[in-house]
């Protein structure tokens, strides 16, 4: 079965989720409304996987109140992951708080054993380190353009990075395939984001596999299995 490890469900319609059917989808949120809609979702499309979380693009906007609900839906397992958190190094007059309110997040992470989808942009080594010295056992890196050194770190901490269809035209995004053991590697589509003109959308996901089968040089059938197993892996 195909995978989408990193997508905004909450944001598309009834109608074009019934066109996913046929793809499991770890769907995230980005605030409480979008994560209680997200859980909603979840109990109405059985390939709907629901993760909670606060992206960090939104943390100026967000109460305190707002943020201990988003982290009590999580205590209360009111979701199976974590998701869409993590630290924008692009917008450093809020780094400090990022960083507060992720720490936040990888300790439920930790107490509770749940995985976690990171937005690191920028910021993929210290996202890494917190994760680690914080006792993260499972940890997706969303849409990974970072360091091809930090790769093997990690894949050796078990965590994975997540390949976007922007493969096609983002060439450091590209050389991260290239780089990267298929043993960390699981697709997402990120949608309904606009990248370059293109909505990305989990229909997409099938022309990746296409795309990664040909640079990794193996048949689709095997990539698939990896595919499928390193998500398996993820969600535990």
């Amino acid at each position: 079965m195909l995978v989408d490890a990193h997508c905004h469900a909450h944001a598309f319609s009834d109608a074009e989720l019934r066109e996913f059917s046929e793809i499991r989808i770890i769907a995230v949120s980005e605030d409480l409304e979008s994560g209680r809609r997200t859980i909603g979702l979840s109990k109405r499309f059985n390939n709907i996987i629901p993760f909670v979380g606060i992206h960090p693009w939104n943390l100026e906007s967000i109460s305190e109140k707002e943020l201990e609900e988003v982290l009590e839906i999580l205590r209360l397992s009111g979701a199976m992951g974590i998701g869409e958190v993590g630290v924008d190094g692009r917008i450093k007059r809020s780094i400090r708080r990022q960083v507060e309110v992720f720490k936040l997040f990888c300790e439920i992470s930790a107490e509770l054993d749940l995985p976690m989808n990171v937005h690191a942009l920028d910021a993929w080594d210290q996202v890494f380190e917190i994760m680690l010295k914080m006792d993260v056992r499972r940890a997706l890196f969303h849409w990974y353009t970072g360091p091809i050194k930090l790769l093997r770190d990690i894949g050796e901490a078990g965590y994975y990075i997540s390949i976007n269809p922007a493969v096609r035209v983002q060439p450091k995004h590209r050389k991260v395939l290239e780089n990267a053991e298929l043993d960390m590697i699981i697709t997402e589509s990120d949608g309904p984001y606009n990248y370059r003109g293109l909505r990305l959308k989990p229909t997409m996901i099938s022309d990746l596999m296409e795309f990664i089968s040909n640079v990794k040089g193996i048949d689709k059938a095997s990539l698939e299995k990896i595919i499928e197993r390193n998500f398996e892996r993820l969600l535990g």
